[in-house]
């Protein structure tokens, strides 16, 4: 099976919010008086309570997170996870506020229209590689224009099949679509969407050629394979985890570097010849031009967030994976993603 490594971790990102706590504070006046500036300093109401950063007075009022997509979705909902954890850690209010439309391009492009100040921050997701090279958000809408926060919540792609497929492995299903060119039915949650592109890198790193049956979101693609429809769905493991557990769907591969940890029998992409690592993953950006004491403040502040129990405990119960990254390697990720993108999206623009 020839193999033109394609993969690394891309994700979309498809990406919904994320978390934790802890506070901030405020320093009283200098005392006045040689005996008093003499006297160790006591805690006071004034100096308990969140912890405010040394080198700015950041934040100082209400703060704003838009969100590109509508309000429920997991997109939102990772959002508004991190609002809370993240107001428990700087001590003001954290709104989320969705302006949606263009695929997402539109909220991205309401964020970079805000005061570069650090009060409106952006989502972070693979939509900031996807949009710009699928041609689908305005010129300043690149990676160049953002500085990463912080990630908490990441989504592999996988290969789910019925419950009585033929197919008990995912070695043994790549191998048919190599060897039965666009045979195989491979459901998707749409043209162009992260799911979609993932099964494109697969067709690259291995020479299968799958049968791409697009569908408005994973639910209906995966009620058809419920179904007999289709022979199969790629998207991740969340969206199918009701009939997963019910023992309807089965799950062949997963595109993480590692098994998750709550499906531990499940093997990786890797693990079975196929060299590919996608995930949408979700978290908040800042404009590149905001000052940098501001931007450490955030960095800072969300990434003290995102690893509290609370935040973890808010992205299990709501069915996410939890996947806190800092800000240096939310960038990380997004890079090693970037190039896998721009030859998964160049094969897929050429069947356009």
């Amino acid at each position: 099976m020839k193999k033109r490594s394609v993969a690394r971790i891309l994700c979309a990102v498809i990406t919904a919010a994320l978390l934790a706590g802890c506070g901030s504070s405020q320093e009283g006046s200098p005392a006045e008086g040689k005996e008093q500036a003499e006297e160790p300093a006591k805690e006071t109401e004034e100096t308990s309570g969140p912890a405010e950063n040394k080198s700015t007075d950041f934040p100082s009022s209400t703060m704003t997170i838009i969100c590109p997509y509508a309000a429920g979705g997991g997109s939102d909902l990772a959002l508004r996870i991190l609002a809370q954890t993240g107001e428990e850690q700087f001590g003001q209010t954290i709104n989320v506020e969705n302006v949606t439309g263009g695929s997402g391009s539109i909220g991205l492009v309401e964020m970079l229209g805000r005061d570069a100040d650090g009060y409106t921050m952006g989502m972070s997701s693979v939509d900031l590689i996807t949009l710009p090279l699928l041609g689908l958000a305005p010129a300043e809408v690149t990676r160049d224009a953002f500085k990463q926060i912080c990630i908490v919540n990441g989504e592999a792609a996988a290969i789910i099949v019925p419950a009585d497929s033929k197919y008990e492995t995912m070695e043994e299903f790549v191998q048919a679509a190599v060897d039965n060119p666009g045979t195989i039915q491979l459901g998707n949650a749409g043209m162009g969407n992260i799911w979609h592109l993932a099964a494109i890198g697969i067709e690259l790193d291995t020479g299968a050629s799958f049968n791409h049956i697009p569908y408005d979101g994973a639910a209906s693609a995966i009620v058809d394979a419920l179904g007999g429809h289709v022979d199969a769905v790629i998207c991740s493991i969340p969206e199918a985890a009701a009939n997963i557990t019910s023992g309807d769907l089965k799950v062949l591969g997963v595109a993480a570097n590692e098994r998750l940890e709550s499906y531990p029998d499940v093997p990786t992409f890797k693990e079975n010849g196929v060299d590919l690592t996608i995930m949408a993953v979700r978290g908040i950006t800042a404009r590149a031009d905001t000052p940098p004491e501001v931007l450490e403040a955030l960095q800072s502040g969300f990434d003290e967030a995102i690893h509290t129990d609370a935040c973890r405990t808010l992205v299990e119960e709501a069915g996410m994976t939890y996947m806190p990254l800092n800000a240096e390697e939310s960038d990380a990720l997004l890079d090693e993603m970037s190039g896998s993108f721009e030859e998964i999206i160049a094969a897929y623009l050429e069947t356009e």
